[in-house]
């Protein structure tokens, strides 16, 4: 058995990796995790992929601060707004999930080749996708 398997977190949501359809997004807690358990290319960016990690969940778990703040902010707003207020604010919410989908799925690629292919991240890359994912929470504001 794997050490990543004995510390992961489960989130419940539809999803596909590597052509497969998986049905418990997991991840490893690089936070809680033995210095000697995780892949020796990769221990010294643990900080940086706890980061990067955090930043992923706050816009893509369905109860993350991205999830809620479309949901508090921009969808209560369409709903009580005029017709051609609502297309605007509609098509903020696709063109939204449109990027954070391509956020998410850079960070996921990065996120899943350190957990369970050792692979270092790049510091710069990651660091970017950070920046990138902060901008999108700021731009529901």
């Amino acid at each position: 058995m794997q050490a990543h398997v004995l510390v992961t977190s489960s989130v419940r949501q539809k999803g596909t990796s590597a052509g497969r359809r998986r049905y418990g997004r997991r991840r490893t807690i690089f936070e809680i995790l033995d210095r000697d358990t995780v892949p020796d290319p990769i221990q010294d960016q643990r900080f940086l992929l706890s980061r990067l990690a955090e930043a992923y969940k706050q816009i893509n778990a369905p109860r993350g601060l991205l999830g809620r703040k479309t949901l508090t902010g921009i969808a209560t707003k369409a709903v009580e707004s005029s017709d051609a207020t609502y297309t605007v604010l509609d098509q903020k919410i696709i063109d939204l999930t449109t990027r954070r989908n391509e956020i998410a799925a850079a960070m996921l690629g990065m996120l899943e080749g350190a957990e369970f292919g050792g692979t270092p991240v790049e510091t710069w890359k990651a660091e970017e996708l950070i920046e990138q994912a902060e901008r999108l929470l700021e731009l529901v504001d």
